[in-house]
């Protein structure tokens, strides 16, 4: 029925123009909104793009903090000669046994490849 009445005050011509009219302004209205968006987007791309330089820099310094604070490790030297203990000077008779005990011990040591 609204149909009918439409039709009988508007022509088929005039209500396509309406339609036209009405999805052009939508179409504009939504073009807008998604041009807002685009250009929110690329602001916070170009935010984020500064932070990770940022990071990355710091990061670079970091490496070169820890490049410095680097051990440069050598092997351990192995002693080419173990001299044994040949005479311990005790003061008194108290720690004559354990100091024995130590000296038993280093040459054993010594002796060993």
């Amino acid at each position: 029925m609204f149909s009918f009445i439409l039709s009988r005050f508007l022509s088929p011509s005039k209500i396509a123009f309406f339609v036209l009219i009405a999805l052009c302004g939508f179409l504009y209205l939504k073009n807008n909104a998604l041009a807002l968006e685009n250009e929110n987007l690329k602001l916070k791309s170009l935010h984020l793009n500064s932070q990770i330089d940022a990071f990355s820099n710091k990061l670079i310094e970091q490496n070169k903090a820890i490049d410095k604070l680097k051990l440069d490790l050598k092997p351990k030297e192995v002693l080419k000669e173990v001299l044994k203990v040949d005479k311990v000077f005790i003061k008194d008779k108290s720690c004559e046994s354990e100091l024995k005990a130590y000296k038993e011990l280093f040459n054993i040591l010594g002796d060993k490849p």
